[in-house]
């Protein structure tokens, strides 16, 4: 049976990578539906369910996943105050593979997601982590690492808290029956082994094969999963802003299969379904719904470009949406397939011709999940951290510890001469800055200085000529109050003024309202030429202590030569630290190995001090961490002296000590930054 992109004219010169779907093409596949052979089938069971007992997460492993978060937490959450980092996915739910990886989320509120992430990676790489990458074109953006001690692969993302939903659903549905979890684990198994499960590379990630396992469990004909999605609304929640509804039913609710396969069974037929009843090609994968959902029901249709058009045109980058649709169960708009490009989809449907053809041969469960690529095989996790030092003499050891803090000095002292000098590059920068800024200031406070005095002049002039008849505004406003009140007052007592006083009182009324308007527009002038006078001392004030200001360091060069000067400091910095955090974690395990043996070792005899006295010995401990600071040589009693002492822990702390003095001592150092001194105050500025 082809799919709708198999049955397409496709330049075979394309897939040469896919020998399995170019030979269904060519019609040489037999997709007939052969019954497997019972014996077979009974052998892939017990096959499967050997590695679902290898894949137990043990003790060690939880105790080594559980520092990682941990760490992880304490360095996050210092970063980005008030949030909170959790754990979820399949470590949480139980469907983790021995070398699964650990998903956490961290809530913060402080700042976009995306920026957020950014920072992380950051951090990351700084903090030596392997294999750091931001995806931020995702529907949840998320940075991928690999812790480099364990091994142990890393995904964060940043309130994504509809996941702890989804975590919580695929618990219960695996609490159900007990052949879920090794079918899922199974399903999930031979996907990442094949190279078909990493969103990355084009292909589904883990979580969409889970729901896809879930799905063909909930849609066999007798079905062994239920529908655990209630959606009525009874749990509603928001997140982001948006809406959903994670109403879901408890893991006891009553449904009992009716279906009595064993696992080995199960997992023949989904293979034989998947490759002969392709479902993408009409339907949609909806475990929130608990069947095949129909493409034109749900409005999924497959929009261009289309598979086979992307597999033959190298410049179309991504699929049309809803390639190959497989629902989430909570967020119904969004399709896991997103992530999906057309070599993905053509390797998904490569491999699932070539188990189908597998398990018909009867191949065995270790040949049917051979890893494919190799290179990406990180292999289990590293949980003893002492495997290579159990070999070894002890005197061995300590002479690798002192090449270590030899080497750790080195590096110490390579990476506080670039940092001083980078400080110092800085400092100058911001003082050449600030020396650029006064300049431009006082440029443009000097261009105001001439405009002004020139509309000073205007002022005075206009002030001057209209002062001639000048007479105080209030001298008028008091006369004319006068006129006012004689007018009224007689009118008010029935007085009646003769025509020619009336007509003189009249006359002198209009005539004060004359020079009422003049006086105030002479005074306008005035209050204008002393804000302008004003204006013009206060912008030379401020130029002469412009020039007082700044500095003499304009023969250092411009403030651009030292920014670049830290940029490439800061280059020959990171691979220093990164290399300083090396060394620290090998000389940390070194020294904690020693210690542990130290005190296994019941036969080995106690360190008895010498009779002196207490300054002695305490002299002794400073010259051996003097020397480790300095680099200087130093013997396997120094060493022994220095791991009864608290060992590099000891010296650091002295480290941080010794700076610590130094930065108090700098204090009273005076800066190159320029800054204003305390202006004294006078009658003008008040």
């Amino acid at each position: 049976m082809l799919t709708n992109f198999e049955r397409l004219n496709v330049d075979k010169k394309r897939l040469v990578d896919y020998q399995h779907v170019i030979s269904a093409m060519a019609g040489n596949y037999q997709f007939e539906r052969n019954r497997a052979n019972s014996d077979f089938v009974k052998l892939l069971d017990e096959q499967i369910l050997t590695f679902f007992e290898a894949q137990k997460i043990t003790k060690p492993l939880i105790n080594r996943r559980n520092g990682i978060i941990k760490h992880l937490r304490k360095i996050l959450t210092n970063k980005f105050h008030n949030s909170k980092l959790s754990s979820f996915g399949s470590f949480e739910s139980g469907l983790s593979l021995s070398n699964g990886d650990i998903d956490l989320c961290l809530e913060f509120d402080g700042e976009p997601p995306k920026k957020v992430l950014k920072k992380i990676a950051r951090m990351l790489n700084e903090d030596g982590m392997k294999d750091v990458k931001l995806i931020t074109n995702a529907k949840v953006p998320i940075v991928k690492f690999i812790d480099t001690q364990s091994m142990i692969p890393v995904d964060i993302s940043v309130n994504n808290n509809l996941s702890v939903y989804n975590t919580e659903l695929l618990k219960r549905y695996c609490n159900i029956d007990r052949r879920v979890k090794p079918f899922i684990l199974a399903v999930k198994y031979w996907a990442r082994q094949r190279g078909i499960c990493d969103p990355t590379s084009g292909t589904f990630s883990s979580y969409a094969w889970t729901l896809i396992a879930i799905n063909a469990l909930q849609t066999i004909s007798e079905p062994v999963l239920p529908n655990l999605c209630l959606k009525n609304g009874s749990n509603l929640v928001t997140i982001g802003g948006n809406q959903y509804d994670v109403s879901m039913a408890n893991d006891d609710i009553d449904f009992k299969s009716k279906n009595s396969k064993s696992v080995g069974e199960l997992i023949y037929e989904f293979f034989t379904t998947l490759a002969t009843k392709w479902p993408w090609d009409k339907s949609v994968i909806s475990a929130g719904t608990g069947k095949l959902v129909s493409r034109k029901e749900k409005g999924w249709e497959h929009k261009k470009p289309y598979i086979s058009d992307a597999i033959q045109d190298q410049k179309l980058v991504r699929l049309g949406k809803h390639s190959l649709p497989v629902e989430d169960p909570f967020d119904e708009i969004h399709d896991l397939s997103i992530v999906l490009d057309a070599q993905g989809v053509y390797e998904i449907r490569d491999e699932v011709l070539r188990i189908y053809s597998m398990l018909n041969d009867s191949n065995d469960w270790a040949n049917l999940c051979q890893i494919k690529y190799p290179e990406l095989d990180f292999g289990a996790p590293q949980l003893d951290l002492f495997a290579d030092l159990r070999g070894k003499q002890e005197s061995e050891i300590k002479d690798d510890l002192k090449i270590l803090y030899r080497d750790l000095a080195i590096i110490e002292r390579s990476v506080s001469v670039r940092e001083s000098e980078r400080n110092e590059a800085i400092r100058m920068s911001k003082a050449l800055r600030r020396n650029a800024e006064l300049a431009r200031e006082q440029s443009t406070l000097s261009a105001e200085l001439r405009p002004r005095r020139s509309k000073i002049n205007e002022v005075q002039s206009k002030r001057d000529s209209s002062n001639n008849n000048y007479i105080p505004v209030h001298f008028i406003e008091d006369e004319l109050l006068k006129v006012y009140l004689s007018l009224t007052k007689e009118s008010g007592t029935g007085v009646e003024l003769s025509f020619d006083k009336e007509k003189a009182l009249f006359s002198w009324f209009f005539e004060l309202q004359s020079m009422h308007e003049h006086a105030k527009l002479t005074r306008k002038y005035h209050r204008e030429f002393l804000r302008l006078v004003n204006q013009q001392e206060q912008s030379i004030e401020h130029i002469k202590d412009i020039r007082e200001e700044i500095i003499s360091v304009s023969s250092f060069g411009n403030f651009t030569d030292f920014d670049d000067l830290a940029k490439r400091l800061l280059i020959e910095l990171n691979p220093l630290k990164k290399e300083r955090r090396k060394l620290r974690r090998e000389v940390g395990r070194l020294e904690a190995w020693l210690r542990k043996q130290s005190s296994q070792d019941s036969n080995r005899p106690k360190f008895k001090r010498k009779h002196s006295s207490k300054n002695k010995g305490s002299r002794d401990i400073k010259q051996v961490k003097n020397k480790v600071v300095s680099g200087d040589s130093f013997s396997l009693q120094d060493l022994d002296l220095l791991l009864k002492n608290g060992g590099l822990n000891s010296v650091n702390q002295q480290t941080n000590s010794n700076q610590k003095s130094t930065r108090k001592a700098k204090k009273n150092k005076p800066t190159l930054q320029p800054h204003r001194g305390k202006r004294g105050k006078s009658s003008k500025n008040i």
